[in-house]
């Protein structure tokens, strides 16, 4: 006879599970059903007025308070010296990670609104979880207002909160029918309940949610915009009719508020559109130049590097209807100044149709959100400026380029066609007298054609050329933690005789690794810029050659150096630069030229401009750069630069700006956020 021995550790684990199975929602709890309904209506509307107050006033509170001397200061010592690069913190991939920040915030949001205080009534958590994707549309749509109704809020800055609300209300109401099927299962009354018109109309909102979360992928975005918007915009009108028809007991007021908010959208867009004849100036195999009156924008713009929204006037009429009904309109950002008679727009050749002396919707201008420059009405009153290198003179004054800037430093990088955010901005700062530097990375350089077409005191600009092919939006910036690897740089080349570009090779795995600066000796202070009446020839620049040897250097001595290499000479002749048309194997600058096209590799760059050869490297020679002092004439030696400064008290006053794609917004946004700086960027991806 045998006896079966049970395992203690199985006897464990049931013990846990039958445990676990009391703990978790059931079905099979009762409650009362008024109470039930009360406690969700009272979580439904709760998380409602947080996520309101949240967005509403604690988002603009934060960004005021952020702006102040005080707050500046606890926000550099937090992330600076508490969360610097030494923290275990800093090194988890999920602190960078801000989608990640913003969907666990959200997402425990409305976990807690949709399970609080259910006592294990699981019909409860579902009822719940439909009411509270409901009670998230008002904020959702709000969240897409264009502009933001929001002070000192840009609405680019609230589409990622935008998107990942969006995605948490999809997945709420994806559990809340999974759950509700589960539910009526168990009661043997699905098909009987499925067939009721109210939860038909439940299933389809369900369908359009869906298919506005696939669509929303970055990647469909990417392969079919239209498609994007349109499944996008006709979905969300009709979730918001067919969730009023679907929802019992009925959601009157929170139909109304998201009707509200979307006629409230469609009537300021068409209060603001009006129609315009372009004038198109190809600029070069890439880039494009958009140019109309400024009489036709119904709203003048204010400050520098505002954008309007542009889309076609179609000559069929019922294309003309349609587009109406969903605007289908394409962003971009103004390049030249707002006191120009002429609207110039940078646009990267594409599908969107540019044709001359066609006619355009033109939609704005909507204001940037650049907390430290304002326009005062009058000038007069800015009698008392805090910098005293500034010129206050009565010129400047009543200049209509004058600007109450509260910034003493602007560090700008944009990459590809967001050149048009870096331009007027550049003009601007340099005629207010604040130091200024514009880094411009571009794939392609016949774009710097480009600076030919707009008056403008460049100096300041720096111009790196990638050489790589590809999409616009795959440019990126790297930078460098310069506490553990002070000796990666890029290699910019320094002299005329030796220059070259990157090699194939060296090119196709540029992307994976740093470069590292050549061994040189002269100084910023020895660079002239190119004059205004210098032309670059292009025909033998990228010839093969071998590379320059590579040595660790003193990044305090040293500084990056141009193609154009003068020692002491501002006035100079003309430098002629090489650039073999038959040299496909070191340079590929673009493989779709129009025969018709001007392929003239002669460059004028302007005055100020410097040109570099790769991508640049964000390291701890910037950050120098903004904590670097104006030196007074009566000061002893040439030391503009003294780390005993309160690095934070210098700092207050020092911004970061970066426009063009997602990796050079991120790359730049993370460096930023290391070093302890200000930062505003938009973001030009799709």
């Amino acid at each position: 006879m045998s006896t079966t021995t049970q395992n203690p550790t199985d006897g464990s684990i049931s013990k846990f599970l039958r445990w676990l199975g009391s703990k978790l929602p059931s079905f099979d709890e009762q409650a009362d059903k008024e109470q039930r309904l009360a406690l969700t209506a009272k979580y439904t509307n709760s998380c409602l007025v947080i996520t309101m107050c949240i967005i509403c006033v604690l988002l603009p509170l934060w960004t005021t308070l952020s702006l102040t001397g005080r707050g500046f200061q606890i926000s550099h010592r937090i992330k600076h010296h508490i969360l610097g690069r030494n923290s275990f913190l800093h090194k988890s991939k999920l602190y960078h990670n801000k989608s990640f920040k913003i969907c666990l915030f959200w997402f425990i949001i409305t976990a807690v609104c949709s399970t609080y205080d259910a006592k294990r009534d699981l019909l409860q958590i579902t009822k719940r979880m439909g009411r509270v994707a409901v009670a998230m549309m008002p904020p959702l749509l709000f969240l897409s207002l264009r502009p933001s109704p929001l002070p000192r809020v840009l609405y680019l800055s609230l589409l990622p909160i935008h998107k990942w609300i969006s995605r948490i209300v999809v997945l709420g109401s994806l559990l809340h029918t999974v759950f509700y099927i589960i539910y009526m299962h168990k009661r043997n009354v699905l098909w009987t309940k499925i067939k009721k018109l109210p939860n038909i109309y439940g299933i389809v909102a369900l369908i359009l949610f869906c298919l506005i979360g696939i669509s929303s992928i970055r990647k469909f975005r990417r392969w079919n915009f239209k498609l994007f918007y349109g499944i996008h915009y006709i979905s969300t009108w009709l979730t918001v009719i067919l969730l009023y028809l679907h929802a019992r007991p009925g959601i009157p007021y929170y139909t109304a508020l998201n009707c509200f908010i979307l006629i409230c959208q469609i009537a300021y867009r068409l209060c603001i559109t009006n129609i315009t004849t372009a004038s198109i100036i190809n600029v070069s195999p890439s880039l494009t130049l958009f140019e109309f009156p400024l009489d036709d924008i119904a709203l003048k713009p204010i400050l520098p590097s505002g954008h309007v929204r542009i889309q076609i006037v179609e000559n069929n009429f019922l294309k003309r209807w349609f587009h109406k009904l969903i605007p289908l309109q394409h962003p971009y950002t103004i390049s030249s100044l707002p006191t120009d008679d002429t609207v110039k727009l940078i646009i990267r050749n594409g599908n969107f149709p540019l044709k001359s002396n066609s006619k355009y919707y033109i939609t704005g201008a909507y204001e940037p959100v650049l907390n430290f420059m304002k326009k005062t009405k009058n000038s007069e009153t800015e009698s008392i400026i805090r910098d005293p290198f500034r010129i206050n003179s009565s010129q400047l004054l009543h200049s209509p380029l004058y600007y109450a800037i509260n910034a003493r430093r602007v560090f700008i990088i944009v990459g590809g066609s967001a050149i048009s955010f870096g331009l007027p901005l550049l003009r601007i700062l340099n005629f207010n007298g604040v130091n200024v530097r514009l880094i411009w990375v571009s794939r392609d350089f016949h774009d710097l054609k480009l600076l030919n077409y707009f008056k403008n005191n460049f100096e300041g600009m720096e111009i790196y050329i990638t050489g790589f092919k590809g999409n616009e939006q795959d440019i990126q910036i790297d930078y460098i933690d310069y506490e553990h690897q002070r000796n990666n740089e890029l290699c910019a080349v320094n002299n005329t005789e030796n220059s070259y570009l990157l090699t194939e090779h060296e090119r196709t795995s540029h992307e994976n690794r740093h470069f590292h600066k050549c061994n040189t000796t002269n100084n910023l202070t020895n660079l002239a810029g190119i004059d205004n009446s210098d032309e670059i020839d292009f025909t033998g620049m990228f010839a093969t050659h071998k590379p320059k040897s590579k040595s660790d250097i003193n990044l305090s001595n040293n500084a990056r150096q141009p193609l154009i290499n003068i020692n002491t000479n501002f006035f100079r002749d003309p430098v002629t630069l090489g650039f073999p048309q038959n040299d496909s194997e070191n340079f590929h600058p673009n493989e779709q030229l129009d025969e018709n096209q001007d392929v003239d590799m002669n460059l004028k760059i302007p005055s100020g401009v410097k040109v570099f050869f790769g991508r640049p490297i964000l390291d701890d020679k910037d950050y120098e750069w903004c904590l670097q002092r104006e030196c007074s004439l009566d000061s002893e030696g040439n030391v503009c630069f003294d780390r005993s400064i309160n690095d934070a008290e210098e700092l207050s006053n020092v911004w970061v700006l970066a426009a063009g794609p997602d990796g050079l917004v991120e790359g730049t946004r993370r460096w930023a956020t290391d070093v302890g700086l200000r930062f505003h960027g938009e973001n030009y991806a799709i």
